[in-house]
């Protein structure tokens, strides 16, 4: 018995200072940067999100179409380039991220460097309201000025996820304080939209010391038309998404999945609530004829979403294609009026 005892002490011990390596292990010298870029197309609506590491996931996980948009999404385009044309890792990997389009993501470094405590702390998104800004707060600014092209924002904030484990009404009120001045200095013209933490994590459970809800509640208490409550999101995603192991990162992250999934459903109540889910696609001018087949489904807009003129067509049947838009559609004469057909619904040959 003693021995055994013995042997899991030393475990334990060694464990320890194996964790200890981990959370404390000295800063590397790592720089990276986010460089937003204009694609000068019109847009009555841009999307910035701010956050952590749950933003750089995020990022990631909005993967685009070969046209820049976003499937499920209408309106939004959005391209992310990860490359070293500025900076690169501790291990050699890239460092520089460049988005453009009507979509991008406020975040720092990855690695334990000093752009990921810049990141992290409260004073990221600080602001005074008389000038004195933090890191997200200027990234932000840069994003509205870069792309003029935008005509109105929606500014989403995630950030919170480290200071909520330290679980104080101080903590709270200090992100209180800053956001009053997004919304009346900072970002007047913007809608600013403020998400809770997802403290039912094993991340919280291990960690916090505090009330590890504070921060959502007291967010939520002062702010109630700018909050959106994802907490049944949260809920629903826990067992799935950070329960099972194929479908989590680690005891903070989901699945790119469930990420793809919340910044949609953000992005989708935002547009309900402006009535601004105006599809985006430019056509091409084109003269051809196409033949239908099992797949063709004929539509009012170039978007699943948009009402269905004819569910189903007979196979072979000669089509008359006037242009193709930018988002993978065929556009199509239907007499009196025109109709819209997925790039895959239309075959150059009839089938025999």
């Amino acid at each position: 018995m003693r021995k055994r005892l013995k042997k899991i002490t030393t475990v334990f011990v060694l464990c320890s200072m194996l964790l200890a390596t981990v959370i404390f292990c000295p800063a590397l010298s790592v720089r990276a940067a986010t460089v937003y870029v204009s694609d000068g197309k019109p847009y009555d609506e841009g999307y910035i999100f701010i956050g952590e590491s749950h933003m750089h996931v995020a990022s990631f996980a909005m993967q685009e179409d070969a046209f820049g948009n976003i499937p499920g999404l209408d309106g939004v385009r959005y391209t992310i380039l990860a490359d070293s044309s500025i900076v690169s890792n501790a291990h050699g990997g890239p460092g520089t991220f460049t988005m453009s389009g009507n979509l991008f993501f406020v975040y720092e470094g990855t690695d334990r460097t000093e752009e990921l405590q810049k990141q992290i702390s409260k004073e990221y998104i600080y602001s005074d309201g008389a000038g004195k800004q933090g890191g997200a707060v200027q990234k932000i600014h840069t994003i509205m000025d870069t792309n003029p092209n935008i005509a109105h924002w929606n500014i989403i904030s995630f950030h919170g996820a480290n200071s909520a484990l330290k679980g104080t009404q101080q903590i709270a009120d200090y992100y209180v304080a800053s956001y009053r001045n997004w919304i009346n200095y900072e970002f007047p013209d913007a809608d600013v939209y403020l998400l809770p933490q997802s403290t039912m994590t094993k991340n919280f459970r291990l960690f916090c010391k505090g009330d590890k809800d504070v921060l959502n509640r007291t967010l939520a208490a002062a702010f109630p038309d700018h909050f959106i409550d994802l907490m049944p999101f949260f809920w629903e995603h826990y067992p799935q998404g950070l329960m099972e192991v194929d479908q989590k990162v680690d005891m903070v992250h989901w699945s790119s999945q469930t990420y793809y999934e919340m910044v949609s459903m953000i992005i989708k109540q935002i547009q309900e609530k402006r009535g601004t889910n105006t599809l985006i696609y430019s056509v091409a001018e084109a003269q051809a004829v196409l033949y239908t087949n099992d797949t063709t489904i004929i539509y009012s807009a170039p978007s699943q979403d948009s009402s269905v003129i004819l569910s189903s067509c007979e196979q072979g049947l000669p089509v008359q294609v006037t242009g193709v838009t930018d988002n993978g559609y065929f556009r199509i004469d239907l007499g009196e009026a025109v109709g819209y057909v997925q790039g895959s619904g239309l075959n150059e040959h009839e089938e025999e």
